[in-house]
């Protein structure tokens, strides 16, 4: 098999906690316990109880894809789950990148301890005049108009309905929300085909 073909055919679908398989960066397909492609990860897309990896395969001339093709399976897995974790030495390099909240520093995962909070804080106050209900009603009518899926008693429920439609008044001199767009790290819960499912290529996802 070609890298690309591997990639195909050891992406999914696998049952994995997508959060986890989200937060790494780059995937090795494995088949007969040799690397066969190495991959970037973007996200994970959802297909019912299952996810396939999104991502793009790694050209020759990429410091980890050059260290590990055609190389031994580098995860020691003893269970029968056929995705595994570990941390590749060559991936440190491109795991930092500046902290989701904004505020500058270095860190290797989305955000830094405790500043996803101070990012959702800071939205509310500044977005929302400081109401976290008027911010949670917002996002429920917006995954409504988008199809996303809502909880079976969502914030507006007890609201009443011209309450529920009206949108949030910004504070004075602050943007009004817009519609979200894609959502955090490129999480498309879709429903695509997957060519080449029928092969069990074992699939370790490295970070």
């Amino acid at each position: 098999m070609t890298e690309d073909e591997a990639w195909t055919a050891g992406r999914g679908v696998w049952k994995a906690n997508k959060e986890r398989l989200a937060r790494e960066k780059f995937a090795l397909i494995i088949g007969d316990g040799q690397v066969c492609a190495v991959a970037e990860i973007h996200g994970v897309s959802v297909h019912e109880d299952r996810v396939a990896v999104v991502g793009e395969v790694l050209t020759e001339g990429h410091p980890v894809r050059d260290e590990w093709i055609g190389k031994q399976d580098p995860v020691v897995n003893a269970s029968q789950n056929p995705v595994g974790y570990c941390e590749l030495p060559e991936e440190a390099e491109f795991r930092e990148r500046p902290c989701g909240c904004g505020c500058g520093e270095i860190s290797t995962r989305d955000f830094l301890p405790g500043h996803d909070v101070r990012a959702f804080q800071d939205r509310v106050r500044r977005m929302f005049a400081g109401s976290a209900l008027e911010f949670f009603r917002w996002v429920d009518r917006m995954g409504a108009e988008h199809g996303l899926p809502l909880l079976n008693n969502p914030t507006g429920a007890a609201a009443q309905p011209d309450d529920y439609r009206k949108t949030p008044t910004p504070v004075s001199g602050e943007q009004q929300p817009q519609e979200p767009g894609t959502s955090h790290a490129g999480l498309p819960d879709s429903e695509e085909p997957l060519p080449g499912n029928e092969s069990r290529a074992a699939v370790s996802a490295h970070g």
